[in-house]
């Protein structure tokens, strides 16, 4: 029995340490996405899911700390930057997600079953447009601060929708400096080749999914 149950134990532990073995840092850059961080001294990185802060409570990367995207979009962040840069050099971008492999789409979509937040995770059969590497969630920040976009990230309430803003500054659920900031954050990005995501005013897409799947691969680790 107890040799039994010494093979058993070796033969499964590979598939139980796999989630913490992972080199998230060595599979994105194998993947030929770009590291966030090197593209200037206006990004910040935040990864949300690699702490507690985050609406799941959990950490789900790990020791994970960068913030990776497909090259093109990488670029166009680049440019976007430069565009906001030029009207301030006090401005920049802080990056709270991006490339997510398809493990921790998993866990987020555990995590969620049952409660509002289904309607905000991509379901993992598939992947999402964050598990192509064409998905970023992104706050302005002033001298490196975040500024006010009316809510934190990961508010699921309309008051994050970006569908009726003036509704919302007119009940006073946002500022009018929110709506404003936010209309910044939109502006630099879409002019720049992003699109939007009406539920969220953190998140942008270089594409939709329906396109990444066919032109990017699928972060399977």
């Amino acid at each position: 029995m107890n040799r039994c149950f010494a093979i058993c134990i070796l033969l499964c532990l590979p598939l139980l340490l796999w989630g913490q073995v992972v080199d998230y840092d060595a599979r994105m850059r194998q993947a030929g996405l770009v590291d966030l961080a090197t593209l200037g001294a206006g990004i910040t990185v935040d990864l949300k899911y690699a702490s507690a802060d985050n609406f799941t409570g959990k950490n789900m990367y790990g020791n994970f700390r960068r913030a990776y995207l497909v090259k093109p979009a990488a670029q166009a962040l680049k440019k976007a930057l430069n565009q906001l840069q030029e009207l301030n050099p006090d401005f920049g971008f802080v990056i709270y997600d991006a490339a997510r492999p398809l493990s921790v789409q998993r866990k987020m979509w555990q995590a969620v079953q049952g409660t509002p937040g289904v309607n905000y995770v991509a379901p993992p059969r598939r992947g999402g447009p964050h598990n192509y590497g064409v998905a970023i969630d992104i706050c302005l920040t002033y001298k490196g601060v975040p500024m006010d976009m009316g809510t934190p990230y990961d508010t699921f309430t309309d008051d994050a929708h970006i569908t009726a803003e003036q509704w919302l500054v007119k009940k006073g659920r946002i500022s009018k400096s929110a709506l404003t900031n936010r209309r910044l954050l939109r502006k630099v990005l879409t002019d720049n080749g992003f699109l939007t995501y009406s539920r969220e005013w953190w998140h942008f897409e270089y594409c939709r999914v329906s396109k990444a799947r066919r032109r990017f691969a699928l972060l399977n680790f």
